[in-house]
């Protein structure tokens, strides 16, 4: 691959117009998410490094006191006993209340006066002989940052606009939008643009109109928020109506002759079949700026849905990294047979799935990697796009996904911490769901290499895995030791970029860059085990700090204990060991970079189609949800039935169907504001239902019609790979196994996790112990 050099000649117009600007609000994103961090470390390094430092920091700010620190106090008292009889004098009521007065609490009044008042000067008096240029430059830096962070915080809303827009008219330049199929013959463009431009045109009449209501309604006194976001609507909803005329006008070169209508139909992005459906039933209600109304909704949610867009990131300089052919190194000496490899990915690519945010996002950042090398490990081209699509369906239900904390912000019946730990009970029962199904399926007996020889040569190719272990450690120690933050579901979007980035620099800039990281991470060891000496202390002598409990410490000491041995250990290994040369057979796919520069630039690149293929997929799927909420038709359910079990049903149909049509964060507000109460109503515990919601959205993204789960590997596949799949003959189950299999394993897990605790009252316990019913 050609390396393209830095000279700014050689940025094509898509990357300065949409993957610059993109890459900017990312990076803005990160800065707001970690700048309270930030700032709380600056005053804490201000405080360690110059005593009294809140006070030094006021030097310049706060103006000399104007109060007298040595009054006349005799004369002082005489005044104000004065005052006091002169005020009574003019008090006609005065004789009701007395008219006696206190000199002694006048006199106390006075001197508790008069301390403030040298207090404030011996403050102002120290702060001006103490104060110095670094007090003052180190002062200027953290006001600037706890300014800078207060002031950009007030426009999340307006950053989730612009990415919104530039991402979308990026992936409609691009042919990026998902859709049922893609286009590839001239009917096929015709009919796709066709319906772009009809649903971005019909947006930017939505726009327009809901502009208008919200000044009618200032002109009547009523107060609207964030009214200059409009301006930015109007002008991004125009922007994409060009782009689709655009591309209507100038097709693209590489299209083919032929095809039919019908299936051109299917070409339609879905974001515009949603817009199109929701603006044709909102202007029948005469309800025209329907759907920027419920595009709004998304905004009062722009910090996690800025997340996402960095969890895409993320998922695109994994993409980048040689991580998961690494992975599949360690498993290939165990010889597995095709289910039992297909198992084996899905509980492994189940934690990176959490840590993406969403299924589809893990899928097309490694999609390609696990399809092929299932192929390669022997699996039939049917079980390896099954397994494919199902590679991110597993990891939803753990921590820290952020489709559980979007649930946990919603609304206060359940916890992240609850949800994450019914979750990981969940995630066991579907993968050994999955096992039992894949065992039935098998054309060949299930085999496995003897563990003497697959052992050793697996261990063996750990060893490869090591250097990433280190720097992947390194950043987790940096930020939790030095910056008291950890890798959970509120500052994941913050860490992980960092960390891929720091692999991409391994990878591609130097070898050596590994030895920073590992002589950062030996001093950093070092001070962990000697803050540990002092938590073993606390314990032995039960001093343990405040708001902790000695239960808590201990976990602390011990999982501190475990980490810092595994990264020593990792690290003596590392330099002791020679390490074994990597597969042979391991080739970078296309669109991976082969140096630090390209491959940030072709993942920024991915990333801006994909955020703007999924957002504005996100925001139709909130304006169907509001057809749905206006519809009535969750109001003609009773509220509650005669029957749990009825209840039950009718509402996992429901959530299944949602899933099927949907995307999942649009799916998750329209279920919390309509379904959710009928639920809670009918007895079902929040807990309960919540899992039940995400079991039932991930069969719904692996079952036609739409199967967006499918249609995501399809993109990262390839057309012609997925066509070559077809299976002509045989039984009907291996004609279609690719959404057979995945069905059945999620189906039955969502009737076992929404029936079981029903009938037995021990398995309601243990998957949903930690909440009762609130409802």
């Amino acid at each position: 691959m050609d390396t393209v050099s830095l000279s700014v000649g050689r940025r094509s117009p898509k990357e300065w117009l949409s993957s610059l600007p993109t890459l900017i609000v990312l990076l803005l994103t990160i800065f707001l998410a970690s700048g309270e961090v930030i700032h709380s470390q600056l005053l804490k390094i201000g405080e360690n490094t110059w005593e009294g430092y809140f006070k030094l920091r006021t030097a310049g700010l706060v103006g000399e006191p104007t109060c007298n620190p040595d009054p006349d106090m005799e004369r002082s008292l005489q005044e104000a006993v004065a005052r006091k009889k002169a005020h009574i004098a003019d008090d006609p009521l005065a004789g009701l209340f007395g008219t006696d007065i206190d000199e002694a609490a006048i006199q106390r009044s006075l001197e508790a006066s008069r301390q403030i008042c040298r207090d404030k000067w011996a403050d102002y008096t120290m702060v001006q002989e103490q104060v110095t240029p670094g007090v003052i430059a180190f002062r200027n830096i953290e006001t600037g940052v706890a300014q800078l962070v207060t002031s950009l915080g007030d426009y999340k809303r307006l950053l989730l606009c612009l990415l919104i827009i530039i991402c979308a008219a990026t992936a409609t330049l691009t042919r990026h939008h998902i859709a049922l199929r893609p286009a590839r013959t001239r009917k096929d463009h015709l009919v796709s643009t066709i319906g772009q431009l009809s649903a971005n045109l019909m947006l930017l009449i939505s726009a327009w109109v809901y502009r208008g209501e919200e000044m009618a309604a200032m002109a009547d006194g009523v107060q609207v928020n964030h009214f200059h976001l409009h301006q930015f609507w109007i002008a991004g909803f125009a922007i994409l109506s060009l782009a689709a005329l655009y591309q209507l006008v100038k097709p693209p070169r590489d299209l083919e002759e032929g095809g039919t209508w019908g299936k051109a139909l299917l070409t339609i992005p879905l974001y515009s079949i949603m817009c199109i459906s929701a603006g044709i039933q909102f202007a029948q209600q005469g309800y025209y700026h329907g759907i920027s109304v419920y595009l709004g909704m998304i905004m009062e949610l722009s910090t996690l849905f800025l997340s996402l867009a960095l969890y895409i990131w993320i998922g695109m300089m994994l993409r980048q990294t040689r991580l998961a052919h690494l992975v599949f190194d360690v498993l290939r000496p165990w010889k597995m047979s095709p289910e039992l490899m297909c198992f084996a990915v899905l509980a492994i690519t189940a934690f990176p799935t959490a840590y993406t945010g969403a299924s589809g996002i893990f899928v097309i950042a490694a999609g390609a990697t696990i399809y092929s090398e299932l192929v390669r490990a022997g699996a039939r081209k049917q079980l390896a796009l099954a397994a494919t699509a199902m590679s991110g369906s597993l990891g939803v239900v753990l921590r820290p996904c952020l489709l559980v904390v979007i649930i946990a912000a919603l609304n206060n019946a359940v916890t992240t911490g609850e949800m994450f730990t019914a979750g990981i009970k969940i995630f066991y029962l579907t993968l050994f769901i999955f096992f039992i199904y894949s065992q039935f399926a098998r054309t060949a007996p299930a085999r496995i290499a003897p563990f003497s020889e697959a052992v050793p040569a697996s261990i063996k190719r750990l060893i490869p895995l090591l250097p990433y272990i280190i720097i992947m450690g390194s950043v987790i120690v940096v930020f939790k030791d030095l910056l008291a933050i950890k890798l959970d579901e509120i500052y994941a979007p913050i860490i992980l970029p960092v960390m891929l980035f720091a692999i991409l620099a391994y990878e591609k800039l130097s070898s050596y860059f590994l030895h920073f990281f590992s002589l950062l991470l030996i001093p950093l060891l070092a001070y962990s085990f000697f803050n540990m000496l002092g938590m073993q202390e606390a314990l032995s002598s039960g001093n343990i700090p405040t708001g902790m409990s000695s239960e808590g410490l201990q976990n602390v000491f011990w999982g501190l204990f475990w980490r810092n041995i595994i990264l020593a250990a990792c690290l003596v290994v590392h330099y002791l060991v020679k390490t074994p040369n990597m597969d042979p057979h391991y080739q970078a796919e296309p669109g991976v970079g082969d140096n630090l520069e390209s491959s940030l630039r072709f993942a920024t690149n991915e990333t801006t189609g994909h955020i703007g293929a999924l957002l504005i997929l996100m925001g139709m799927s909130v304006s169907m949800g509001g057809i749905i909420e206006r519809s009535g038709m969750m109001e003609n359910l009773p509220e509650t039935f005669s029957s749990i079990w009825i209840a039950m049903t009718l509402l996992v149909i429901t959530m299944v169907i949602i899933g099927m049509t949907m995307d999942p964060m649009g799916a998750v507000l329209l279920v919390n504001a309509t379904i959710a109460p009928v639920a809670f109503a009918n007895g079902i515990d929040p807990l309960h239902f919540w899992m039940i919601t995400l079991v039932a959205f991930e069969l719904g993204y692996l079952s036609p019609p739409v199967a967006l789960n499918h249609l995501l590997t399809r993109q990262v596949v390839g057309d012609e790979e997925v066509e070559s799949a077809h299976v002509h003959g045989g039984s009907f189950y291996r004609r279609y196994e690719k959404y057979l299999l995945p069905v059945a394993v999620m189906l039955t897990a969502l009737l076992l996790v929404s029936y079981l605790p029903l009938v037995s009252d021990a398995a309601h316990d243990y998957l949903f112990h930690k909440i009762a019913f609130a409802g």
